[in-house]
């Protein structure tokens, strides 16, 4: 069979902003201890895409759940990428696969500064991922006019029979801060 390097489309279809690539180099080493610690990063690096206006207010990474290493980050680039896919979560994924190079993100925590979309949501127990922790809610999300799907109202407690665990909301108004920003700046919805 062949490998990823065979086919080198697919290894990065979409460029991360530089800011994020240099974000994520500087906190290879950093200890992210506790799920708050986690959230927050994700919030911080959201905050920088609104800033640096190279996407949408969410962002998320993946973490080593024995280290609590950063693995990866994603922020959302729908619109500079033009990609209806390119969430945070779905970014995140990818390029944590890439670094380690396999498909299952077993021993990992998802954490993203909103609740997953049901896009994202879908995703997320196909990861492999054992752990999703999350900052804003998806109501603060369509509050600004942003259309998180439809989940069913019991996505926990079916992430939980997968043995996905999950915690959220976390930081409370803190994690609405992206949000805010990006209607500040008038950011476009999509």
């Amino acid at each position: 069979m062949k490998e990823a390097a065979d086919y080198p489309f697919l290894v990065n279809p979409i460029p991360m902003p530089s800011w994020l690539v240099t974000e994520e180099n500087e906190n290879a080493d950093r200890v992210f201890a506790g799920d708050e610690a986690k959230v927050r990063f994700t919030v911080e690096l959201a905050m920088e895409n609104v800033r640096h206006e190279t996407g949408g207010p969410f962002a998320a990474a993946i973490f080593d759940l024995r280290t609590d290493r950063l693995i990866a980050a994603g922020v959302n680039v729908v619109v500079p990428s033009k990609q209806s896919w390119a969430h945070a979560e779905m970014i995140a994924f990818a390029h944590a696969q890439n670094k380690l190079g396999r498909g299952s993100l077993e021993g990992c925590v998802l954490a993203s500064s909103c609740e997953p979309c049901a896009m994202c949501n879908g995703a997320t127990p196909w990861s492999g991922v054992e752990e999703l922790i999350y900052g804003a809610t998806g109501d603060m999300a369509e509050s600004v006019g942003f259309d998180e799907g439809y989940k069913g109202a019991q996505w926990k407690e079916a992430f939980a029979r997968r043995g996905i665990r999950v915690a959220g909301p976390l930081l409370g108004e803190d994690a609405f801060a992206p949000f805010a920003l990006y209607r500040q700046k008038n950011g476009k919805i999509y």
